[in-house]
């Protein structure tokens, strides 16, 4: 099986651009992108009896994981992931 990352296109009225950009600012994130990857992950495992994905998410995002594994909010949101594997 091979996992690929994908890229995606997405488009924000100027107003939730605007402030998107300046809650990622607040919260200290580098960029709009790391906001927004926070904010699915949190949507996607907010019911942490519910695996989503399991080690095949894991797999499927070791190597981007590995270019932008800059944080511990990084570590804590994949932590769930490590104990599937």
């Amino acid at each position: 099986m091979v996992f690929m990352n994908t890229q995606i296109s997405l488009k924000l009225s100027e107003k939730m651009y605007l402030a998107t950009r300046n809650i990622a600012e607040l919260k200290g994130y580098n960029n709009i992108q790391e906001f927004i990857r926070e904010a699915l992950r949190e949507k996607l495992f907010e019911n942490k009896d519910e695996v989503v994905g399991g080690k095949y998410t894991a797999i499927a995002s070791e190597k981007a994981l590995a270019k932008n594994w800059l944080s511990q909010e990084e570590d804590k949101a994949w932590a769930h992931l490590a104990k599937e594997i």
